[in-house]
């Protein structure tokens, strides 16, 4: 009988290192498989800590004495099933190293499941070495498993309810602290797809928060990045990305087009970038400094942009991740506008954007979609960098006329985003399937509109 493949081992080690860790922790079996599949982008214990709020993907969101909230991480008896340990996956460690030598799959695999073994017999082993059986698990598990079942794999999406959603209303503005306590909850209530980071500090050591939803069942699936208030001083822009991990997850669950991107993309989800701007109510940093004007682009280099370490954030999750599409969030009009900024010459994706502005302006009820500079000419923009550097299909949303909008309108301006942000994915995922309606002639002629406002070349939009 020809041996196992490696697959099957991957699950023996993926199912052992828990129940050890578990017997470590002197905890007994668990009752069942739980349906749960870990592995989504960057799973496991994620902490994050600022003197304010610490978070460990897993736990639950409790208050800190300072008000503060923090994720602490359960040990009830519940917890065997949650990480997915039960009677059928209970595999002998020593047994799993004995096949990864076996089946070829390496000795530094076989080695740690022996040593893991040998710590296994050890009854005075502490919790330490608890947290470093887990560690090794998570750096093993590349991402979620096929189900084994055989009905063609797994389906994380299944597993989201609804009803757990932490509640998030739109009847008010959200400070930071707010916004880190909602996305830290949703990471905590959804472990199995949405995870909880911090894409570094802020000049004045503010962190900048984001979320990533995965339900793909692949660990590195093509990325939708959304992200808010590069100026500081519009808070209607902060708003509308905050609103997404809600709407996504909410509507997927009735609306079949909803569903499948958020089972083909994974989503990542930044209402700030600019944190200091965002405290001080100033376009700029706390530098003084305009981010939107700071990103390389065809005619200014790397080293002669990023000036701002906001920027640099930027750059490096831009650059560590290539999104297939991205959202750039802005208020003070209401269009929807794409690369170039900084020339009038045309992309060569200049039809897919004229298409999918007009499908997002139509969703959005909004009558201008054109390039941006037919706008008004930019230098140094996050869509010309994301496009120009990562070929990322991106796209600038003026969400509201005002910057801050009333509170009575609030939840208007950022129900016409959420419609507008998954327009444009859906035609994202559209032309990656060549399903993306091709529009005549005329209607793909290009568009500009003329400016309804003075503008100085610093103070207006985006």
């Amino acid at each position: 009988m020809a041996p196992p493949s490696w697959p099957p081992l991957k699950m023996i080690i993926r199912y052992s290192l828990p129940a050890l860790a578990l017997l470590l922790a002197g905890c007994g079996p668990g009752t069942g498989r739980a349906s749960r599949q870990d592995g989504a982008v960057d799973l496991g214990r994620l902490t994050q800590s600022d003197g304010q709020s610490r978070v460990e993907v897993g736990g639950r969101l409790d208050s800190a004495p300072d008000g503060a909230s923090t994720v602490q991480r359960d040990s009830g008896s519940d917890q065997p099933a949650d990480i997915g340990f039960g009677p059928d996956l209970a595999v002998d460690t020593k047994a799993a190293a004995d096949l990864a030598a076996d089946t070829g799959a390496g000795p530094d695999a076989a080695a740690d499941l022996r040593l893991a073994a040998d710590l296994a017999g050890d009854a005075s082993a502490d919790r330490d070495v608890t947290d470093a059986a887990s560690t090794a698990m998570d750096a093993m598990v590349e991402g979620p498993e096929a189900d084994a079942s055989g009905d063609g794999g797994c389906a994380l999406a299944d597993n989201i309810s609804v009803a757990k959603l932490p509640p998030i209303s739109f009847a008010a503005y959200h400070s930071q602290q707010q916004i880190e306590d909602y996305l830290q909850a949703v990471a905590a209530t959804f472990p199995a797809i949405a995870t909880y980071k911090v894409n570094g500090k802020s000049v004045q050591s503010r962190y900048i928060p984001y979320l990533i939803i995965n339900a793909t069942c692949q660990a590195s699936p093509p990325a939708i990045f959304a992200n808010g208030t590069h100026h500081g001083d519009e808070p209607s822009s902060t708003e509308s990305v905050l609103a997404i991990p809600d709407y996504l997850l909410r509507n997927s669950a009735t609306d079949a087009s909803l569903r499948s991107l958020l089972e083909t993309y994974a989503f990542y989800v930044l209402p700030l970038v600019n944190p200091d701007g965002f405290a001080l109510n100033t376009r700029e940093n706390a530098d003084g400094l305009d981010i939107n004007r700071d990103y390389s682009y065809p005619l200014r280099s790397d080293a002669e942009s990023f000036q701002t370490v906001e920027a640099q954030h930027m750059k490096s999750l831009q650059e560590s991740v290539g999104f297939r599409a991205a959202i750039a969030y802005h208020s003070g009009a209401q269009e929807v506008l794409w690369p170039w900024c900084y020339t009038g010459d045309d992309t060569v994706d200049g039809e897919f954007f004229t298409a999918a502005g007009q499908k997002t302006a139509q969703a959005m009820n909004f009558a201008i979609y054109q390039q941006s500079y037919d706008d008004y000419p930019t230098q140094g923009e996050y869509i010309d960098f994301a496009y120009w550097k990562s070929n990322t299909l991106a796209a600038t949303f003026e969400v509201s006329t005002d910057k801050t909008p009333s509170v009575a309108s609030l939840a208007s301006v950022v129900d016409s985003a959420c419609k507008g942000t998954f327009a444009w994915i859906q035609a994202v995922s559209d032309r990656d399937h060549g399903s993306l309606h091709a529009l005549s002639a005329a209607a793909a002629a290009r568009r500009r509109f003329p400016l309804t406002a003075p503008f100085d070349g610093t103070n207006r939009l985006e």
